[in-house]
Formats: C-alpha cells, structure tokens, sequence
C-alpha cells in the first residue's frame, strides 16, 4: 500500500470528520437534559456473555429454546441470518482503495462501500456465531465463531480498517470483536483473550481520542458520525471489557453523559430529525441497540426522554408507507420505498412506546419488502434476523392498529417538518404531501430546501425529488441534490438557498455556521381545522446569496383531503424575476399559465390563479441535473422539473392551485372565485372559504 494513498485518504477523511465545527452557540434546538445516576455501574455483573443475554438468565434461554425452537424467533436467526456463514471462511484484511482513485469521491466510494459491506459481513458471522455457538452448546460453532474474532483481532487496528480511515469498517470489526470476546470469553486460551483484548482497547482508544480529542463532541454534537461510533461502538465494546480494562467505565459514563445531556442535538422534543429520515434510520437503529443493551446489561432506561415518545411519528408521517422520493434530505434508498429498516426501527418504539400504529408500520414494509437482502443499505448495515431476535428477547408485541384515514396534518414545530395526510392507509387513495422548513439549514446531511414540499396522490409521487443518491460529496450530491434548484421552490434572479459545505469548494471558511444561520422556520400552522394548513419563513436560507432579498414566506392550505392551495410571497430591495420550479419523474404538459403532470396512476394539475399570472414569461419543462458530471448517471433514467418564470418585481405573490386526480376515475372537479383576499373553492360540490 502507498503511504501517499493512505495519508491522503486519512486527511479526507479527517476533514469530513472535523467539518462540523462548534456550533453550540447557533443550535436551533434545546436539548432536554436526564439526570441519570451513575451509581447503578458499581454493581455489575463480571460474568460473561453480558451483550443482550445475561449469564444468569442463559440456562432459561436454553431451557425456552429446548422447548419451542421459534423463541425469540431463533429458528429464523440461525436459517437466515447464522447457517450461512457456517461454511464460510473468516475474511482476509480489506485491501487500501486502489491510488488512482484517491483523488475523486465518486472514484473511491465504490471501495468504501465495499470494504464497510465485508466488515459488516464479518461481524454478523462473528456475532451470529458467538451466540449460536454457545447458546446451541455446539462446539463446530464455536470454533468457527472463535476463528472470526481471532483473524479480525489480526487486522492491523491502524490500518484501512482504523476509525481514520474508514471509521465505517472501523465500527464494525470493533463491536464484531466485541461480541466474540463476550460470548466465547472461556472458551479462548489466555493468550488469544488477550490478542481479542488489546486489539479491542487499540481499537476503542482510538475512537475515544477522535471523540474527546479531535472534535470534542460534548462541545461539537453535532458530528453524526463521533455520535453514532459512540452507540455501534463504544457501548459494546465497554460493556465487553467491563471490569478487564479500567477505562471501560470512564468510556461507559462519557456515552452516557452524551445522551443524557447533549442528545438529539437533531431534534427536539417532538420527535423530528433535522437529518432526515434515512440519518433518522442509521442513528436511531444504533442508539436503539446500545440502549437495548445498557438495559439489558444494567437495567437503566436511556429512553427517557420526550423526543423518544414521538420520533416514531416523524417517520409515520414523513416518510410515508406508500411513496417513494417523497421526503428530504440525503437519502441513500432515493427511488425506492421506504426500507425495512425503517420498519424494524419504528417497531422497537412501538415497543418502547406501546404504540400499536407503529406496527402497522411495520407490518406494511415487512409484507412489501422481500428483497431487502438485496439492497447495498441494507446487506451493508443491517441483520434483520438478529434484530428480530433481540426485539422479542428484550420487548412485547402487540397487534396493529391503523392510524386514521380522515385528513390530517401532523407538525414538527421544533426541527421544522410537517405532513399532510388523507387516506393514509389505503395506497390506491393516499394523498400526501411532505413539507419541510428547518431552523437546522442546509447542515450536515441537509439540503438548501426551507419551505419546499412533495406531494404523492394515489400511488404516484408527482411533486418529487430529483436525482440519485451516489454519496456524499459527489457530483450529484453537490451540484444537484444539495441545491435549492433540486427542489420545489422559487429561486430569485436564479439563486437560491445557501447549502456550501466542505466538498462544494466554496471559499467561504464557516460553512457549517452559514448552513445554520441559513435556517427557515415553521411560523403558524392549524392542525385542528377542517382547513389545514402550515406556513413557514424562509427568507434568511436565502440571504447569504441574494442579500437584496427582504423576506420569503410560503403558506400551504389543505382542503377537504383533496385539493393543495400554496401562496408564496416575497419582498427585495431590487427588481428581480422568480422560477417556480416543480420536479417531476413523470411526463409533464405546459399551458400559458398552468401545467400537469402525468404518473402512472394520477395526474397533478398545477394553475396559477391570481393576478400573478399576468406576470408569467414562460412555463418549461426542463430535463437532466444540471452540471453534474454525466457518467455519474449513465444508463439512469433522466428527470425533468417545469420552471414557471415570472418577470421582474420587487413583491411577488404567486397563489397556486394544485389538484391531484386519479387518471382512471373520477376526475377532483375544483372551481375557484378569487375577490380581494377571499378564494372560494367548489371541490367536487363543496364550498370551502380561504382567507388568504
């Protein structure tokens, strides 16, 4: 391996790490402080296993096991999850990505990619094994189980699997290691416990000097990736060393403290994550796991905040059932449904929470989603088998229940999004919209979207997302999907939102501050009504950029379950045109002063009705991403947006109507009378009186 190659990869990597600056003074949100005592840690068990099952409570593991080999669904661990890796040799050490590729992100993330996918490969055989092995009390098992840990053990703790390198492969051989050493502690000799042991704490030292040291994450919570090696990684590993290695206990405490007083720095007592819902998924399915296991290993409950009672909510209703590129920020299942994991996480806080809908949740994904073992942000991150496992040993079932279909809007006042919903339930008649407008900016994993939405109707998502997901820091995450122009927003005289940030180039040197400053907020909202509605202020996301620009508010109406009214309005210092821009992965039709787009199932018919429209220049449909690089998407299908161009002004107001339709059936027949600041609508015979 070239040292050049691996140096400069290891100062990418650490200035990814670093990026996220010390922001607590611009943190949109107040986290809610626990007070835990520490004092339980004086009395733990220095038996082994402690990871998920206690030593004390393995012979009724057995015994439950002897009598119904589905307890805990333990015949699906070991068919899906365990037997293949029983014939499967303990992986070599990854190789360092090919120098070549050093220089260019969408070059070297192919490599990343791989590599993390084999380590966590590896630490489900290790894990898998060490249980099956000693819970089965069969000793073939054991020796295989043995045989993952020692040749993990073997990987050079300072190489291209060190957290500097790839802190993803890094999080993986550690809690693999962790596990093994647990479950099979009497069964290695002294000497190979000791070779498991110091390869753990070289490993563990590690992450904690990058966590205490390098970004100083009690004063930098915001770093997800220090955050998250704290639940994947430095939970397991400590409850593994307990009472072996002196630190274990400080490292336990420093965890705890972080959760306890600094977290979710992403959220807030509603239960939203600023990162989205794919950040959502990566970071709760590793707390939930780390607090699964201080519960099991020291009965404390860490679940015992409010933002824990209603996170569930958030993906309920933002990352609804039935759409696909329907909710924000960066998303590696971009294009797909909502993936299993999802469904897994949500189910835990069912569990948590006694929340029946969650279920239903579940239930819907779980009878979608049979090939989830194929997905690269799955079988590179997830063991359901294992999960499902750890979910009955340590929480209840319940049957479902569905939430309700009556049309409803769920708010995230705190973090900024909200949901509009009617016939949640019923795919074939879901009407949804996704609104976001977060007082967290464009940082981290967000994007320069205040105030921008999508809308999914009967099966189709017409207001959508553009783009693919190819990882963080290529082209097209940076040139498309991270910019406003990427979204159903206005730009003013062609700009947008700020949302710079360390890959983008820019000269600026604060952008993780300017991507905070540059924050919107939700400012009213009706959510008890029959006419629902959020408006949301976002005119600072754009300031930094146009600074002529005075104010921009978007205000969006729901009326009766149907039909989607949304006022923009705007005030600059200089006479400046807008582009209202609609993104679609569907046909589009353009008019002189409306448009439609054409799914599947529906169509969207979008018409500006006030005085607005005397202002149009042109209605486009515009197709492709922009300046991205093209192989970026070869052999990938090529999305298109329509840009409505209003001329010049120094006030615009834009009222649009937005009707969804089912293509084959009854047409939502709107009929509108605009008078001052009155709008009436008739929708499919029924009056409903807007006050704008």
């Amino acid at each position: 391996m070239s040292n050049k190659s691996f140096d400069a990869i290891k100062a990418i990597k650490l200035e990814n790490d670093k990026s996220a600056g010390n922001l607590l003074d611009v943190m949109p949100v107040q986290v809610q402080k626990a007070e835990i005592d520490l004092s339980f840690l004086d009395n733990l068990s220095v038996e082994h296993p402690r990871l998920l099952v206690q030593s004390k409570d393995l012979p009724a593991f057995k015994a439950n096991l002897k009598n119904d080999a589905g307890y805990c669904k333990f015949d699906a661990f070991m068919n899906n999850s365990t037997n293949k890796f029983l014939d499967v040799a303990p992986y070599a050490e990854p190789k360092a990505y090919p120098e070549e590729t050093v220089g260019k992100a969408s070059l070297w993330r192919p490599y990343w990619r791989q590599m993390y996918v084999s380590c966590q490969e590896a630490f489900n055989a290790t894990r898998n094994l060490s249980i099956a092995g000693i819970v089965l009390e069969d000793e073939a098992i054991i020796a295989k189980a043995k045989a993952w840990t020692l040749q993990l053990a073997s990987y050079d703790p300072e190489g291209v699997t060190s957290r500097g390198y790839n802190d993803e492969a890094a999080f993986r051989v550690i809690a693999a290691m962790a596990w093994g050493y647990d479950w099979l502690h009497s069964y290695f000799s002294d000497a190979e416990r000791e070779t498991v042991k110091q390869a753990l704490i070289v490993r563990l030292e590690e992450i904690m000097h990058h966590l205490q040291v390098t970004v100083d994450l009690l004063a930098n919570p915001l770093n997800s990736h220090g955050v998250r090696s704290i639940s994947s990684a430095v939970i397991p590993t400590c409850i593994a060393l307990y009472n072996e290695y002196p630190k274990a206990r400080e490292y336990i405490e420093y965890g705890i403290e972080y959760y306890a007083v600094h977290y979710p720095p992403w959220g807030g007592k509603d239960g939203a994550w600023a990162e989205g819902p794919d950040y959502w998924n990566t970071q709760m399915a590793f707390l939930g796991e780390s607090f699964d296991l201080l519960k099991s290993y020291t009965s404390i409950n860490m679940f015992n905040k409010e933002f824990y009672k209603n996170t569930g909510d958030f993906i309920m209703y933002c990352m609804p059932v039935h759409s696909k590129r329907a909710s924000f920020c960066d998303q590696s299942s971009i294009g797909d449904f909502p993936g299993l994991k999802l469904a897994y996480n949500i189910k835990h806080f069912a569990g948590v929470n006694n929340k029946p809908e969650y279920i239903w949740y579940y239930n819907q994904l779980k009878a979608r989603d049979t090939e989830a073992h194929t997905k690269f942000y799955n079988f590179g991150w997830w063991d359901f088998g294992y999960d499902d496992l750890r979910f009955d040993y340590l929480w209840n079932d319940m049957p479902e229940v569905k939430p309700s279909d009556e049309p409803q809007l769920k708010v995230f006042p705190i973090t900024g999004w909200a949901g509009f919903h009617s016939n949640m339930t019923n795919r074939d008649e879901h009407i949804h919209m996704v609104y976001k407008c977060s007082p967290f900016g464009s940082i981290s994993h967000s994007h320069g979207d205040q105030n921008a939405y999508t809308l999914h109707a009967f099966g189709d998502t017409l207001a959508a997302i553009t783009g693919y997901y190819g990882g963080f820091g290529v082209d097209m995450h940076i040139k498309w999907r991270r910019r406003t122009f990427s979204k159903n927003l206005p730009l003013f005289g062609g700009k947008g939102q700020y949302a710079e940030n360390t890959t983008t180039n820019f000269e600026g040197e604060h952008q993780d501050r300017y991507c905070v400053e540059a924050g919107g907020k939700i400012t009213d909202f009706d959510t008890e009504s029959d006419l629902l509605f959020v408006e949301g202020d976002a005119s600072t996301s754009y300031q930094f950029h146009n600074p002529d620009l005075e104010s921009y508010k978007r205000k969006i109406w729901f009326a009766k379950g149907k039909v989607f009214v949304m006022r923009d309005l705007a005030t600059l210092k200089s006479e400046q045109d807008l582009t209202w821009l609609l993104h679609t992965t569907f046909s589009t039709e353009t008019a002189a002063d409306s448009f439609k787009i054409i799914g599947e199932n529906a169509q969207l018919d979008v018409s500006f009705i006030n005085d607005s429209k005397d202002d149009l220049l042109s209605i486009e449909n515009v197709e492709g991403f922009g300046e991205v690089d093209p192989s970026e998407y070869k052999d990938l299908e090529i999305h298109r947006h329509v840009e409505a161009k209003f001329k010049a002004k120094k006030e615009h107001n834009i009222l649009t109507l937005l009707v969804p339709s089912k293509l084959n059936g009854p047409k939502t027949e709107v009929s509108y009378n605009l008078t001052d600041t009155t709008l009436t609508l008739n929708i499919d015979g029924e009056d409903v009186v807007i006050e704008l």
